[in-house]
């Protein structure tokens, strides 16, 4: 069974590569702010300010054995710590230090044994910095959003839409064999329920500690073989078939159903930035699979 989605779940369901840390209101107004200022502050200032950067992070940071690692690499590394909450120290700055000398030791005997021409690991770190070169592209692309208000309320609105119309509780017990399926109906026919049955026998790690019970789930995010068959089910009452599903075969009963519940848009608003972000970000690359040559 497909792990229920409702609005008030959609947070995870649309988790974004949003790999800048700003939301993407403050890239808008930070653009606003650089909009504002005069046309040749614009031009002429940042060339220069870049250029600097740019000499001091080819200066070295450290040399092994007469080769360099930059103050690039160790300003990469320090971000990536930075980023997971550790404190700047001069204590952090020497562990980095002491990190690209070892790594740059053991570079330079793995290429001492001839590693640096395995074609496989050549593939290794032509994808990586394939990857590094595709998330900073989506930073560009997420730092030029201008995300208001009308379109959080039009992407709310298209979410509810695509929503069903009726919530359901079921319980079920999942099965790999239709035949195994058959015979649990028949014993639950019999005077077994299947809450009684689901501990020895559901493949679904997620209901069967509790009886085979799911969590409310709206139409639109069960297999359609489920929603089919759930409604024309009474409250309370047994599909009398198994139903296949991409999970396997399902024994299935309606514990109850409810007119659909979604968060409300100032409730949910937060979370709506994803949303258009990852949507933004599929028709940008479509656009340029359009666009290229793939043989």
């Amino acid at each position: 069974m497909k792990k229920p989605v409702s609005l008030n779940l959609l947070p995870h369901a649309l988790a974004v590569l949003l790999l800048c840390a700003p939301s993407l209101s403050a890239f808008a107004q930070q653009k606003a702010a650089k909009d504002s200022k005069p046309a040749a502050a614009q031009s002429a200032a940042p060339s220069e300010a870049q250029a600097k950067l740019a000499l001091e992070l080819a200066k070295p940071f450290v040399t092994v054995n007469g080769q360099a690692q930059s103050n690039a690499r160790a300003e990469v590394l320090l971000r990536e710590q930075l980023a997971r909450g550790v404190s700047d120290s001069p204590e952090l700055r020497q562990g980095v230090r002491q990190v690209l000398i070892n790594q740059a030791l053991m570079a330079q005997q793995a290429r001492s044994a001839g590693f640096d021409t395995n074609p496989l690991l050549l593939a290794q770190t032509e994808l990586a910095q394939q990857n590094i070169l595709a998330q900073a592209w989506q930073e560009k692309v997420l730092r030029e959003l201008q995300i208001n208000d009308t379109d959080l309320k039009t992407e709310y609105d298209r979410q509810v839409a695509a929503l069903g119309d009726t919530d359901y509780l079921l319980r079920h017990l999942l099965l790999k064999e239709e035949a195994t399926a058959k015979l649990l109906i028949d014993k639950i026919n019999s005077g077994s329920k299947i809450a009684d049955l689901s501990r020895d026998y559901s493949q679904d790690t997620l209901t069967r500690e509790r009886g085979g019970l799911t969590d409310w789930a709206n139409a639109a995010t069960l297999a359609p073989a489920l929603v089919t068959a759930v409604k024309t089910l009474a409250k309370g009452k047994m599909a009398a078939q198994p139903i296949k599903t991409d999970a396997g075969w399902h024994v299935l009963q309606l514990e109850d159903s409810r007119p659909a519940k979604f968060a409300g848009f100032d409730e949910f608003k937060p979370q709506l930035g994803g949303a258009i972000a990852r949507r933004m970000l599929d028709e940008r690359l479509k656009a340029l699979q359009a666009q290229a040559r793939i043989q």
